[in-house]
């Protein structure tokens, strides 16, 4: 029922994914909960309009890339519904923050990244998929650390020139050159080198979630993922080399931003990023699924968790506005 009916691209579809967001987002704009990222001049209701339409966007832009790439049928909601509900599960993935804008350029990376396929410019393209990464990195730090998989992703779709391996690499320095250029002239350089270096630090992971209803989301939404993941392995053999290579290329994406989650204890908001990959993987299971009946019912599972994470709170006493 719910799969089906998002695998159409019909207007209705698009005037429910608008309303599931702004469903999913109201709770944070009802209460305006201190977060590690505070934005002193400007109304916490503008932020949260802001954070709402740049995360409706890329999700649009994910829905694009799937359809378009063939991870879903052409004409599909489906990778912007499931986009939804992975970056809306937990409260503290609906605040505003930098990784709704790091996600933003994140997109538009595996954009070109999926083009490397049949790009008649690789080098040029290679290049752009550098500039983007760099681009999320200035929101996001450890992103750099994802330039290995645009090698590997050159590597899977079998591009043997060597330029388009450095081009990546000139491509992600661009934002950084600029940047730290900036600071030089300002004097104040080896402040921002100190800060730079201080993302890349191993450190004790802490228990991010902070209810119940946050970890049973995240324990369920692991398990629709590596179901996913491990179902989209086992059917590799039965796809055209075209999506193979999308395929491949997926899996490899999304196991680049959970090592650095991992690695690098980064703050739990980072799983924002790890969303576009997770609904391109996501996206192209369900999609090929024949029995759609336990499907449904897992999804509405999911749905009515992450409505009752969101309300519930509203029944008690709200924080007071900082």
């Amino acid at each position: 029922m719910i799969v089906r009916f998002f695998k159409a691209s019909y207007f209705s579809r698009l005037i429910v994914i608008i309303l599931l967001v702004l469903l999913l987002w109201f709770p944070e704009s009802a209460y305006y909960p201190d977060n590690f990222f505070h934005f002193s001049d400007l109304n916490p209701l503008v932020l949260q309009l802001i954070s709402v339409s740049v995360f409706f966007l890329t999700a649009l832009f994910a829905n694009e890339i799937a359809t378009s790439h063939r991870f879903t049928g052409r004409n599909s909601y489906l990778t912007a519904f499931l986009f939804i509900l992975l970056g809306s599960g937990s409260g503290f993935l609906t605040q505003p923050s930098p990784f709704l804008a790091a996600s933003l350029f994140f997109v538009f990376f595996y954009r070109k990244v999926y083009s490397f396929q049949n790009s008649s410019k690789i080098i040029t393209t290679a290049f752009d998929a550098g500039l983007f990464l760099g681009i999320t990195s200035l929101f996001f730090p450890p992103a750099v650390l994802m330039l290995p998989f645009v090698w590997i992703a050159l590597l899977i779709y079998q591009v043997d020139r060597w330029r388009a391996y450095v081009t990546s690499l000139l491509g992600l320095l661009v934002p950084w050159f600029f940047v730290f250029t900036g600071y030089y002239w300002f004097n104040k350089l080896p402040e921002a080198v100190t800060e730079f270096i201080q993302y890349f630090h191993f450190r004790e992971m802490e228990n991010p979630f902070s209810g119940t209803f946050d970890l049973v989301i995240f324990l369920l939404v692991s398990l629709i993922i590596f179901v996913a993941a491990f179902s989209l392995i086992g059917r590799m053999s039965s796809l055209n080399i075209g999506l193979r290579q999308h395929a491949s290329v997926s899996l490899w994406g999304l196991l680049f931003p959970v090592s650095v989650i991992i690695l690098l204890a980064v703050p739990i908001q980072a799983l924002t990023i790890l969303v576009i990959p997770a609904s391109f993987v996501a996206g192209a299971f369900f999609s090929r699924l024949k029995r759609l009946k336990w499907a449904n019912l897992l999804i509405m599972l999911w749905l009515l968790l992450i409505l009752i994470n969101h309300y519930l709170p509203l029944f008690y006493a709200a924080p007071t506005l900082q």
